[in-house]
């Protein structure tokens, strides 16, 4: 007789649910859209159970194997931070380097109608990167959320989107956050940088 596979674990905290092997982070059950690299800062801090993570600690788990700037953790810790909204201070940065979750961590079964399993954090390894020509990400892209959604939808329906503008107002900036996004078009994937450079030039059609 062949045995039921395991069922997937979440975790809560407050009035949100973390689904690991879904890499979502619901609140009241609705999903938000955080990023790969916050979820995974979220998820090793979550791990800690409690525990301070030194800033050198946090981004060598976040980022194996590859240099980045300070700036690129304090991004993703803000991004957090807003998804969290009125509960932002279930993250805690301490003297300004080191972080520690603050929330009281519930593991539970995946399924809805399951009962509380456990109080501690299930064990979490963040995936290995996705090798890519992109230079890594130094601050956050602000305010530009609806220009974002628009050259994505015109990526899914165009081979060629393009920007322009006077120069320094963040066009290559805004490009290459779309060629790293996980919602651009599949050859935008595949060309990294290529792609962040076809979308800087002439006006968005």
């Amino acid at each position: 007789m062949e045995s039921n596979p395991p069922t997937p674990t979440a975790i809560e905290f407050a009035r949100f649910r973390v689904l690991p092997h879904r890499r979502e982070l619901l609140a009241a059950g609705q999903p938000l859209d955080v990023g790969g690299r916050a979820f995974d800062v979220l998820m090793v801090l979550i791990e800690a159970s409690g525990a301070v993570v030194g800033k050198d600690a946090l981004m060598n788990r976040v980022w194996p194997n590859r240099i980045v700037e300070e700036n690129s953790l304090q991004a993703q810790i803000s991004a957090l931070r807003r998804a969290f909204a009125a509960d932002r201070d279930l993250i805690r940065t301490i003297a300004g380097r080191d972080d520690q979750f603050t929330g009281e961590i519930r593991t539970v079964s995946a399924r809805p109608d399951a009962q509380l399993v456990a109080t501690t954090a299930v064990p979490y390894t963040p995936p290995t990167p996705t090798p890519t020509n992109l230079p890594e990400a130094v601050s956050e892209l602000i305010g530009r959320d609806a220009e974002l959604d628009e050259i994505l939808a015109l990526s899914t329906s165009h081979r060629l989107v393009t920007l322009a503008g006077a120069g320094g107002i963040g066009k290559t900036r805004l490009s290459l956050v779309v060629a790293a996004s996980d919602r651009k078009p599949a050859r935008c994937r595949a060309a990294g940088a290529a792609c962040a450079r076809s979308h800087v030039g002439a006006p968005v059609p």
